[in-house]
């Protein structure tokens, strides 16, 4: 017989320093939020964050993108969203590792 807490999996810290987290947030801000999702996937396999996080940022992200090409943009609504949603990515990835204990 198993205990849940013995075999329970260790949940991996998603940043080892400071410059890791900084150079993180400093990508998807650069990359005007295109490599967010990358990160939430790899925060997901971390089993920081759950595997629909890094599916709902690329379905706004590159929705967003492939719906403007082909719609087209007459108000520049793209740009608005991703502007917001590359801000919203930036904050979330700087909280990620908020929570984290050592020893968990």
């Amino acid at each position: 017989m198993s205990n849940p807490y013995i075999n329970a999996p260790i949940r991996a810290r998603m940043y080892t320093t400071t410059l890791h987290k900084v150079t993180w947030v400093v990508v998807v801000v650069v990359s005007a939020g295109l490599l967010a999702p990358p990160l939430f996937f790899i925060a997901a396999k971390k089993r920081v964050v759950t595997m629909a996080v890094p599916a709902v940022y690329a379905a706004v992200i590159y929705g967003s993108a492939v719906l403007g090409s082909v719609l087209g943009n007459p108000k520049n609504w793209v740009g608005g969203v991703l502007a917001i949603t590359m801000i919203i990515a930036a904050v979330h990835a700087a909280i990620l590792d908020t929570d984290w204990k050592p020893g968990r």
